[in-house]
């Protein structure tokens, strides 16, 4: 895999797929997808480019109409091979998502960093809460000031194991599990979630991992200026209001 810059960018794009990505289970393509509009931005300039130098390919992201996303496709034989060779499942992933044994088993802090960092970009998310305990202020209390890092997936043995990475590297995390059970005629599986709710850990984790899609990025931002994020806002809405062109006060008057 080269040295420890290449086995660190292979990590990044192994939490990637773990995140938002799957192999066919007769290896005949490899997808990786996110939302058209939020993930556009790091699917242009960074995830694209992340795996064009791992396979040493020219690849655009492209908008797949029929499933409303937008990302990369491949379908040569021999870059699914190598997709493989990573440690990579095939097949249907949901509740079978893991980290892989060599990330997992390395001594070295950058490759399981990069491994969540890219589990992050992809399958993340970051929020902003009100308080509603009886001890908030006003200000806490109409406005989204409580900042939280979020994954969560079907995969428990993925959320454990980045569960233990985090704490392993001096993170505070939670996971719990929120149960689904039997609804509609379906058995719809629970889903297990790992939390950040530290703000030393919440800063450390930007610091550190530097994420790199625009719709974590500009929430975080926000926040770190005016100490609250609106919820339900664009990525649009965001950057204007990083560029003083929209006040985030106003969008609490609307409606």
């Amino acid at each position: 895999m080269g040295g420890i810059k290449d086995k660190a960018k292979i990590a990044e794009l192994c939490g990637a797929v773990m995140g938002d990505g799957w192999i066919e289970e007769r290896e005949r393509g490899f997808f990786i997808a996110g939302d058209s509009k939020e993930d556009k931005e790091y699917y242009d300039n960074h995830l694209s480019n992340l795996v064009n130098s791992i396979l040493k390919i020219k690849t655009k992201p492209k908008s797949f109409p029929y499933w409303r996303v937008y990302g990369i496709s491949l379908y040569k034989k021999e870059l699914i091979k190598k997709l493989l060779s990573f440690g990579l499942s095939k097949g249907k992933k949901v509740k079978s998502a893991y980290v892989p044994e060599w990330v997992l088993n390395s001594n070295n802090k950058i490759l399981g960093l990069s491994f969540i960092k890219g589990l992050f970009d992809t399958d993340g998310c970051i929020f902003c809460q009100k308080d509603y305990t009886k001890y908030a202020d006003k200000f806490n209390s109409k406005y989204h000031t409580k900042i939280r890092i979020r994954i969560g997936c079907i995969s428990k043995l993925l959320i454990e194991q980045v569960f233990d990475l985090c704490k392993q590297h001096g993170y505070r995390v939670i996971k719990r599990t929120i149960k689904r059970g039997f609804s509609y005629h379906r058995n719809r599986s629970d889903i297990h979630i790992l939390e950040i709710n530290e703000l030393k850990s919440i800063n450390k984790w930007f610091k550190e991992l530097k994420p790199s899609n625009p719709k974590h990025i500009t929430k975080y931002l926000i926040w770190k200026n005016f100490g609250f994020c609106p919820p339900n806002t664009s990525i649009e809405q965001r950057k204007e209001i990083l560029k003083n062109e929209l006040n985030p006060y106003d969008l609490y008057m609307q409606g």
